[in-house]
């Protein structure tokens, strides 16, 4: 029996050894082998910008006029503009136009109109907005 029982444990030991289980006392080679698992790397891209182009604006050089009629309200149409009578305009010295104007009792439709008849002189407008004589008819917008 104790032949039996030495074969069987032989056997054993060869048995597991075979499957690559170790077997404690016995220094046999496993086979086992290390892996090495990675994450798939991100591809690089590489966009290339759009093709540059060149764009050639034409340029056209317009002479510079000092303002434009505010041409919405109804005495800045041309049609009443050049019906009204022309004002022959002379301010004393340190007097502006627009104050001439306004001391003679003139409206300020009527100083709208003598600007425009003056080819809006940009000395008529103190802001620059295309109204005449705020300082002294106050806005008229």
């Amino acid at each position: 029996m104790r032949l039996f029982r030495a074969t069987a444990a032989v056997s054993a030991v060869f048995a597991l050894a075979a499957c690559g289980v170790p077997v404690a006392g016995n220094a046999v080679p496993a086979g086992i082998q290390t892996v090495v698992t990675t994450a798939p790397s991100t591809p690089t891209v590489t966009v290339a910008p759009p093709p540059t182009q060149t764009m050639i604006v034409p340029t056209t050089v317009v002479p510079p006029r000092a303002y434009v009629p505010a041409g919405s309200q109804w005495y800045a149409q041309s049609s009443w503009i050049y019906a009204q009578p022309w004002i022959t305009i002379t301010p004393a010295a340190g007097q502006t136009s627009c104050q001439w104007l306004f001391a003679r009792g003139y409206s300020y439709a009527q100083a709208y109109a003598a600007w425009a008849q003056n080819g809006y002189p940009a000395s008529w407008s103190a802001t620059g907005d295309g109204y005449p004589c705020q300082k002294s008819y106050g806005m008229q917008h």
